[in-house]
């Protein structure tokens, strides 16, 4: 089956994306991405893991605003119309995966033009993130930009959708109320490529610093739901633990907020701003780590997502602690892979730390989450359903035809 899909991002280097992508292309099926290009030199076509990547150049600060303004001023679903009916065209696919929901009315608007259907791909619960976003809390984003002009905007056009996919069952179990039957959705989870990600040349100095005393390490976004001040406060209640520090590898909106509170706390001794580091070195930074944090605040958006950092975690053996957020709460406790606590509580976060002082019992917990990744939560048995998703739409394409009502 020949599949398009639909990205408003650069690719790569988007994990999910990624790894759905070359699953469909092992299973047999041609691949077309199309997706955005900021810089001339970035080439327009390539073939990348057997993908046919196809980008489209966009200025990258009209990118930034008309894609958050997107239900407000039609420009941006305006251009992607236009780059999506010429690719639509050109690679005449059979299917349209549309990756996230802004974009699924122009897909949707696209694909029915030429009796195609239309895969669904939610990340995220995107109307309930968008409610944690800085940009759109701040004016003057907190006029323009609207999570329930975007629940509207999912009500109406995601019932549309042949098939939709989702990252945890907590967010499967939101769509029912919108008319979606339930064999129309799938959960394809973001697990962990694992010989991939234990595949990648270990960082002795990384992995070093991060062992030569008691680290808690947080790989990922600075964002207002990340928790991230909880993590700090935390570890002010913990002066007296002279080996203890906080390591932060990622970047955000939030990070000069951040950095105000260390500093606040007179903690600049106790806490490393790593900053962005590629993806190959992310297992040297869980590997030094004596434990692996998920500091998420609790909210909608939290409780219908899940992050692939916890599964990097566990892979690694490192144990986990975690806020109460649905599904991290789920996947924590029932695999034994390490330690909840409630959501923006730092003396809770603190007590669970000093729980994990106990190298035997980190051992334990870092042992069982490593085994809950390699019988459940790894990306080749996750493949599984999207590669059944399309086998069976590919068949329902083929039945529609023979009766004439497909083209």
């Amino acid at each position: 089956m020949r599949i398009g899909m639909l990205l408003d991002k650069p690719f790569p280097p988007d994990p999910r994306v990624a790894n759905e992508a070359r699953s469909l292309v092992a299973a047999g099926h041609e691949v077309h991405l199309l997706c955005l290009r900021f810089e001339a030199e970035t080439p327009a076509r390539e073939i990348w893991h057997g993908i046919e990547v196809h980008r489209r150049l966009i200025d990258p600060f009209f990118y930034r605003k008309a894609s958050a303004l997107a239900l407000v001023l039609p420009a941006y679903f305006q251009f992607f119309a236009r780059v999506l009916r010429a690719f639509l065209s050109e690679t005449r696919v059979e299917a349209l995966h549309v990756h996230d929901l802004p974009l699924l009315a122009v897909g949707l608007q696209e694909a029915e033009r030429r009796g195609l259907p239309v895969v669904s791909d939610l990340h995220e619960n995107w109307p309930a993130a968008i409610a944690n976003y800085d940009y759109a809390r701040r004016f003057p984003g907190n006029l323009l930009i609207s999570p329930e002009r975007w629940r509207a905007y999912e009500r109406k056009h995601l019932p549309r959708a042949a098939r939709v996919i989702v990252v945890v069952d907590e967010s499967a179990e939101r769509l029912p109320a919108y008319g979606i039957p339930r064999d129309r959705i799938a959960v394809v989870s973001n697990t962990v490529q694992v010989d991939e990600f234990e595949g990648f040349p270990r960082d002795a100095e990384i992995e070093g610093r991060g062992r030569a005393g008691f680290t808690v390490a947080y790989l990922g976004g600075f964002d207002r739901h990340r928790g991230l001040e909880t993590a700090v406060r935390a570890l002010g209640q913990l002066r007296d633990w002279a080996e203890l520090r906080l390591l932060l590898v990622g970047d955000g909106a939030t990070r000069g907020a951040l950095e105000r509170e260390v500093h606040r706390h007179g903690l600049g001794d106790r806490v490393e701003f790593a900053g962005w580091q590629p993806f190959r070195l992310f297992p040297s930074f869980v590997a030094g780590a004596s434990v692996a944090l998920i500091p998420h605040l609790k909210s909608e958006h939290t409780d219908t997502t899940i992050p692939h950092k916890l599964f990097h975690y566990m892979l690694l053996e490192r144990a986990v602690v975690s806020t109460d957020c649905l599904p991290l709460a789920r996947i924590v406790e029932s695999t034994g892979a390490g330690r909840i606590y409630a959501s923006g509580d730092p003396v809770a976060l603190a007590s669970r730390l000093r729980e994990l002082r106990d190298p035997q019992l980190r051992a334990e917990l870092g042992a069982k989450g490593r085994s809950a990744v390699l019988e459940r939560y790894r990306w080749d048995l996750t493949a599984r359903t999207l590669v059944d998703l399309y086998r069976d739409l590919h068949a329902e394409r083929g039945a529609a035809e023979q009766r004439g009502d497909g083209r």
